[in-house]
């Protein structure tokens, strides 16, 4: 009895131990299912095949297969459904199922099966209708058109192929489309994607700029972001249609002389409006002058009739205050007008900028800087720069800035070792032009290719009095700073003597009898340049004995006053 009893107290003892110790001090304990693999996505391409993507599980897998059922209506899923299977295996987590012509309109169920030396495990089934994540074929892009009266418009004509594009007509025109155009400008490296709305095989897109050519692609997608993109159609080339300038040419005058009565010769100077301004091909121009008293003028000069390649024209205006327009025109329309104010001949200019600076950034820039007149409302600013000629003139180049502009870098026109003359004038609306300031200067200095043609002005007894004329301005390529005069006896070593560069008369003196031939040079900063021609001055001595006979008896009338005053003394 006592025995039962030890058995029935030892019972329960083990029993309560189990009850109250933790799990983890049980002798058994309870394993976590695998997790298996996970799908993440796929790609139908009708007709064609469906591509798979997913997600690896927590077991050691040595490959998957992924099957792909086609499902009718409300037919449930069956592995053992009497449809044929699409499937494919593979070790990655891709895999590609080849489903030949079948359409992607079905409803398709698919799941992912691992297999590992553990046994296989399958993914959660996923069904739902091939078109939500199908990738539509390329269409045929037929036609980018322009658009009469619309300019910053194009007409895009597509087609599909129907047998393998999964949309209908119907669903075309209800928007089911999402639709992206691919636009490249001519002559241009830059590519730019944007949205458009396709509801018809003919759509208008608004995005371009006048008169410009562009190839355009196009894609489509079902719906919405599930469905990837389609592959871009061929690509079509458009030009848009023409529309009227869009501003005004940079205008801009050079008062060339004025007579006594203060008539004034005027080149009237303008610029060809950029393409993207002139939208269009430029026709002509036309140029209309007046005076103070709205009195048109009706002598045009070169001004009449003015062709598209026309950046210039020349006038007579009179001596009173003017103005002149100028306007651009294409087969849209005319541009507005541009304007430019010429005070009268015997006005005062206004004040010229102050603080001008220039200096040069490279052998063909120049950095021009300057600051507003003090105290004076302006509309603008002109910088004029041209090459100095001696022999014949060169091209002005200028450019208008507007009122907020105290710097320009030229980039036009400039070339090293030539000097080029830089002025800024500030523009004060009908007020016209102020006075302007110019600089002289060059971007890089060489030395000169020529030297100055010495000339004898006159030879007196052992003096040489030679001149010289500058160097022209086309071969000095630098500022000079002096010249160097070389003159030799025949089987005599050179001498030379260093004239200041602002100097154009020198005399050698004290030279004795003989042959000498003379040279100039002159130099820059960066050294002494070419030799000029020589010439041979020849000094006899009878040049000698003139001025000896002309200072004897000089010498001994001194000597004779002076015995007469001793004597007188005595």
């Amino acid at each position: 009895m006592e025995r039962r009893l030890a058995v029935v107290w030892t019972s329960l003892l083990a029993a309560g131990l189990i009850l109250v110790l933790p799990p983890a001090l049980c002798i058994t304990t309870s394993k976590a299912s695998p997790r298996p693999p996970r799908l993440i996505g796929c790609v139908f391409v009708n007709r064609g095949n469906i591509t798979c993507r997913w997600e690896a599980g927590d077991t050691p897998t040595t490959s998957y297969t992924l099957l792909i059922q086609k499902k009718r209506g409300p037919e449930p899923f069956t592995t053992n459904s009497s449809l044929t299977p699409f499937t494919c295996t593979t070790p990655d987590t891709s895999c590609t199922a080849d489903i030949g012509m079948s359409s992607v309109r079905f409803n398709f169920c698919i799941t992912v099966t691992a297999h590992s030396h553990r046994g296989d495990i399958s993914s959660e089934l996923r069904c739902q209708p091939g078109r939500i994540e199908v990738m539509l074929p390329p269409v045929i892009l037929d036609g980018v058109e322009p658009v009469s009266g619309m300019p910053l418009c194009l007409n895009v004509t597509w087609r599909r192929t129907y047998a393998v594009f999964p949309v209908s007509d119907s669903e075309i025109r209800a928007g089911v489309l999402n639709s992206q155009i691919e636009i490249t400008a001519k002559g241009q490296l830059e590519v730019q994607v944007k949205n458009v709305t396709v509801k018809a095989y003919s759509f208008l897109v608004c995005l371009f700029r006048p008169d410009a050519s562009y190839a355009v692609r196009l894609r489509h997608r079902y719906r919405g972001p599930q469905s990837p993109w389609s592959p871009w159609s061929n690509a079509r080339q458009g030009r848009t249609a023409e529309d009227a300038p869009s501003a005004a040419p940079a205008f801009w005058r050079q008062v060339k002389q004025t007579d006594k009565n203060g008539w004034r010769f005027i080149s009237l100077l303008w610029k060809p409006l950029p393409h993207f301004l002139a939208n269009g091909r430029v026709h002509f121009y036309n140029v209309t002058c007046w005076t103070e008293r709205a009195q048109i003028l009706n002598d045009h000069g070169s001004c009449r009739d003015l062709h598209h390649a026309s950046t210039s024209c020349t006038l007579l205006l009179p001596a009173e205050p003017c103005s002149c327009t100028l306007t651009a025109s294409n087969s849209v329309g005319t541009s507005p007008e541009a304007q430019i104010w010429l005070l009268g001949a015997s006005e005062t200019e206004a004040p010229e900028p102050s603080s001008i600076s220039v200096s040069p950034v490279d052998d063909h820039n120049l950095d021009v800087s300057w600051r507003a007149p003090a105290d004076r409302s302006v509309s603008g600013f002109v910088v004029e720069w041209f090459a100095v000629r001696e022999k014949n003139s060169s091209i002005l180049h200028w450019e208008k800035l507007n009122s907020s502009l105290t710097t320009l870098v030229i980039t036009e026109g400039v070339k090293p070792m030539e000097l080029y003359a830089v002025s800024v004038k500030a523009l004060y609306g009908e007020r016209g032009a102020g006075k302007n300031r110019t600089i002289h200067i060059y971007t890089r200095q060489g030395v000169p290719s020529a030297g100055p043609n010495v000339g004898v002005q006159q030879i007196s007894g052992g003096t040489v009095e030679l001149t010289w004329s500058p160097v022209p301005v086309e071969l000095l390529h630098g500022f000079i700073r002096s010249y160097t005069l070389c003159y030799a006896a025949t089987n005599q070593p050179a001498r030379n003597v260093t004239v200041p560069g602002h100097v154009h008369r020198y005399s050698l003196e004290n030279l004795s009898p003989g042959n000498y031939d003379i040279f100039m040079q002159a130099n820059t900063v960066v050294g002494t340049g070419a030799a000029g021609p020589i010439i041979n001055v020849y000094i006899g001595p009878d040049e000698v004995s003139i001025v000896m006979y002309a200072v004897l008896p000089f010498v001994l009338t001194v000597l004779a006053m002076v015995l007469m005053a001793c004597l007188a003394q005595t």
